[in-house]
């Protein structure tokens, strides 16, 4: 083989290994892009304590629902209280506790779960199922003992949650707002009455008021 041809061959070798070089490169880059925007995406709509999707989660679930649902607020009562007597690492470990409990206790239903601030988580069912009777469970689930671990010491304690029920047809981003604020409004009725206790929102109903009474 000529001196002439082995260059060729030389050059040709090492322009091949580039161009594959130039496409595998491309390629992890591309990946890469896919994967930081997946978890960009997945940032956004998750929220970072309890891994449960956050509000803009919640929204983003509502608005591809093409059909009637029920919007469930739980709130925990006396947090206050008990971060008073044992400080926010416990009752961090109290939310991710309580979120694993619901995040359960929906999908048995068929159901999705959101925390939507400190104390305060969301699920979301189809209108046709027993969304009251979901409430009553996930109150029911927050209720069971729970073993907080301060300084290497478990600690057994119990806390309560309230929960406001509401339907909508969310369709529109204004319907679905109105439904956080009906069933807020029965959480808050709820939470009025007493501790435990679930209050379905009625659309007949005067604003600012509930009916039908808390559901035990």
């Amino acid at each position: 083989m000529s001196t002439l041809t082995q260059i060729t061959v030389l050059l040709t070798a090492i322009v091949i290994t580039a161009s594959i070089t130039y496409h595998l490169t491309r390629l992890r880059t591309a990946a890469g892009y896919r994967a930081a925007v997946a978890a960009a995406l997945h940032s956004a709509h998750h929220d970072d304590l309890t891994g449960l999707g956050n509000r803009a989660g919640l929204h983003a679930a509502l608005a591809v629902a093409g059909r009637p649902v029920a919007m469930i607020l739980i709130n925990l009562d006396g947090t206050r209280t008990f971060v008073a007597r044992f400080g926010d690492r416990a009752f961090d470990q109290l939310l991710v506790l309580t979120a694993g409990r619901l995040h359960h206790a929906v999908q048995a239903a068929g159901a999705q779960v959101f925390r939507l601030r400190r104390d305060e988580f969301a699920a979301v069912i189809d209108d046709r199922a027993d969304a009251a009777g979901l409430a009553a469970r996930l109150v029911a689930a927050v209720a069971e003992p729970t073993d907080i671990h301060l300084t290497g010491q478990p600690v057994t304690v119990t806390v309560t949650a309230c929960a406001g029920v509401a339907s909508l047809t969310p369709h529109q981003e204004a319907a679905r707002r109105l439904a956080l604020v009906h069933a807020d409004r029965a959480l808050r009725a709820a939470k009025q009455t007493g501790r435990g206790l679930t209050t379905v929102f009625h659309p007949a109903t005067k604003p600012g008021t509930t009916d039908g009474g808390p559901v035990r």
